[in-house]
């Protein structure tokens, strides 16, 4: 066959596929297309409401006892009492006593003082007397030297008319010179009582000194805790020899603790409610805690269970750490051994590393939303024809769980709080109103200090 046949019959093959396809099309053109319909997606959301928000910081610290007493050793000598169980963490009441010292030299000096005393308080009585004495001797001594006067006047006189010879007369002016002298004496050594009373009366002050010293060495001797304590520290034993400034035990206050937690300074500034510290100094008040009215609890997670202690807002640190951008406040726990019933509930020890949670005063009219409704800084609104609407947004506080908005959106308005992805403009949507999530909310806003240790408290007791 040759290459012009092959040509002459691909041609009939190539109309009659022309004729089919146009058979085959034929009318197409005059059938009405189906218009589809817009889909519709599903979402979950919340009505936001102007709502009073309590802010709420988390910190993390480890507890240490308010008070720590060291027992120095203020005498020395051989230790002659010490309770055998008395070992590093017992429990030692207020008022026990911890330890005693020999007493036996302290005694001693206790009763050479007092002998001293009573030494000189003899001396001071006898001085009275020697006082009294002279007195009475100036009295008679004063008479003697009138009478002596008188006679030496009344010779002279009669000297000079010459019925007294000169050698009477001169016996009679020896023996008045020889009482004026005598009183004399008596003047000075009255003179001189006063200046010895002095001397015996700083001797004995000082006598007394050295008994209240004694008596204080011998109390000494013995001693004593001075409030409910653990046992941190024992350094001594029974029968050892200690010295004056030696470190004899450290005990630990039981009636209080207290926790220095780190918190974010973010999350902290967000409680301090607006204070002007120049006007308040002004009105001769100082600032300090009793100004912000931070409500406080300390937390310990333990396994699955949270183990709560009512505290008290105390204190902050001076400065802020540099590095890690916190603030360290201290908050105080009365009583942390109240309810405890170990292992159930542990008691609040030294060096248990827990969680404080302050919360503030509340902020009155907030926007609240939940975290999960947010996405970056934009939020899902549903308009009036339940169309999405992305909206960008101002934060003005971000807590756990929620954040409050400066700007963005008005209370009514309807925020989308489930994933939706992809999240388009005009998108249409179907709408389920989520109730827990927005029960969620208002209990998270309200903080949750005053019913959590409402209901431990009740489990302690």
């Amino acid at each position: 066959m040759t290459e012009k046949t092959r040509r002459l019959l691909i041609i009939p093959a190539i109309a009659i596929g022309v004729v089919v396809f146009i058979f085959m099309t034929k009318g197409k053109d005059d059938t009405p297309r189906e218009q589809l319909g817009e889909h519709a997606t599903p979402v979950r959301f919340i009505t936001v409401q102007a709502q009073d928000v309590v802010p709420q910081a988390i910190g993390n610290g480890s507890v240490t006892p308010t008070r720590v007493w060291s027992a120095i050793s203020q005498v020395q000598g051989r230790v002659v009492a010490l309770p055998p169980q008395y070992r590093a963490g017992m429990v030692i009441q207020q008022g026990n006593r911890l330890l005693a010292i020999d007493d036996a030299d302290y005694k001693l000096a206790l009763a050479q003082a007092s002998a001293a005393i009573q030494a000189t308080e003899a001396q001071l009585q006898q001085l009275a007397a020697q006082a009294e004495n002279l007195n009475a001797s100036l009295a008679i001594e004063q008479d003697s030297l009138d009478s002596a006067e008188k006679e030496w006047q009344r010779l002279k006189k009669l000297a000079k008319q010459g019925t007294v010879s000169t050698s009477a007369l001169e016996t009679q002016e020896r023996a008045y010179l020889a009482q004026k002298q005598q009183l004399q004496n008596i003047t000075s050594s009255l003179k001189l009582l006063p200046s010895d009373r002095a001397v015996l009366q700083a001797q004995l002050t000082q006598q007394q000194t050295q008994l209240q010293q004694a008596q204080l060495n011998l109390e000494r001797t013995e001693i004593y805790a001075p409030f409910n304590a653990r046992l941190a520290e024992l350094n001594v034993e029974l029968d050892q020899y200690i010295r004056v400034g030696e470190v004899l035990a450290v005990l630990d206050d039981m009636d209080q603790a207290e926790v220095e937690a780190q918190f974010p300074l973010d999350q902290f500034a967000q409680l301090v409610p607006p204070l002007d510290i120049k006007s308040i100094m002004e009105n001769g008040e100082m600032p300090g805690p009793h100004l912000l009215k931070f409500k406080a609890v300390v937390r310990l997670q333990r396994n699955s269970e949270m183990i709560e202690w009512p505290a008290r807002f105390v204190r902050t640190d001076a400065s802020i750490d540099p590095q890690t951008r916190t603030v360290g406040a201290v908050v105080a726990v009365d009583d942390p051994y109240a309810g405890a019933m170990p292992p159930l509930r542990p008691p609040l020890v030294k060096g248990m590393y827990v969680s404080v949670v302050l919360e503030g005063e509340a902020h009155v009219g907030e926007i609240a939303i939940p975290r999960q409704a947010l996405h970056g800084d934009q939020i899902y609104v549903i308009d009036a024809d339940n169309r999405l609407e992305r909206r960008e947004v101002k934060i003005a506080m971000r807590q756990d769980g929620f954040v409050t908005l400066a700007s963005g959106v008005q209370a009514g308005e309807r925020v989308v709080v489930s994933d939706l992805i992809p999240a388009v403009d005009g998108m249409l949507l179907v709408l389920v109103e989520d109730a827990q999530v927005a029960q969620d909310l208002r209990l998270g806003l309200r903080g949750s200090l005053g019913t959590s240790l409402d209901t431990n408290q009740a489990q302690g007791e």
